[in-house]
């Protein structure tokens, strides 16, 4: 289980999201994650494609704005994860899930590469 601390936990206020390498590091190498960074981080890898594991991770901090309440949130699912018996049971359990996200990022990376070259060129 990876705990995602990203660089800002409220992007500069402004209610957006600001997913960084620290996110896609755990997508890119299969692993289950939890976000401790801008409320609506997970709402927006759903966005891009990317599968959560809602079957076993309660992401429901992800919606909260105040910065402390979500933060606390994220710690308790994080601990109960860390502290469940079957945590490899549960990795098992989403194997497919994380090797979907695999391929996306990895998919994903060509058409970023194509995407900074054509604006490089502009």
């Amino acid at each position: 289980l990876n705990i995602v601390l990203e660089t800002h936990l409220d992007a500069d206020q402004s209610g957006g999201t600001f997913l960084t390498e620290k996110t896609f590091k755990p997508i890119k190498n299969a692993q289950l994650f939890i976000i401790l960074g801008p409320a609506g981080s997970i709402k927006q890898l759903k966005k891009m494609g990317y599968k959560t594991f809602d079957t076993i991770i309660d992401h429901s901090y992800d919606n909260i704005a105040d910065n402390t309440l979500r933060w606390d949130a994220a710690m308790r699912e994080a601990e109960r994860l860390i502290l469940h018996e079957h945590l490899h049971s549960l990795y098992l359990e989403c194997k497919s899930d994380l090797l979907h996200n695999q391929q996306i990022f990895s998919c994903s990376k060509h058409s970023r590469l194509n995407n900074l070259v054509k604006k490089v060129n502009s």
